[in-house]
């Protein structure tokens, strides 16, 4: 196989790794979640904080909340649209089931 595609071929302990999973009957191709991998965590003091930005000024956004709490961009668009249910408007933050 190193022939054939050369430093791109995989590792033979990789490919066994493989095997044993697929015999195993594991078929999902992502990965399982490790321990101490870091999770969106959301705790309703981050939630009312970015609730009362977005009610203070309705054109922030995201990377500006973000830098403000010392968080992810990530997680504050979980925030926004998961937890608190905003969507975008003309440039303004409204409650999506408006």
């Amino acid at each position: 196989m190193k022939e054939v595609y050369g430093q791109q071929c995989l590792a033979r302990c990789t490919i066994s790794r493989w095997c044993q999973r697929y015999e195993a009957r594991r078929i999902n191709i992502k990965d399982l979640p490790c321990p101490g991998q870091a999770h969106v965590v959301t705790n309703s003091a981050t939630i009312s904080a970015v609730d009362e930005l977005i009610r203070r000024n309705r054109r922030n956004i995201t990377r500006e909340i973000a830098v403000e709490l010392s968080i992810s961009k990530r997680t504050v668009h979980h925030i926004i649209h998961r937890k608190l249910g905003y969507g975008k408007v003309c440039a303004h933050w409204v409650p999506k089931h408006l």
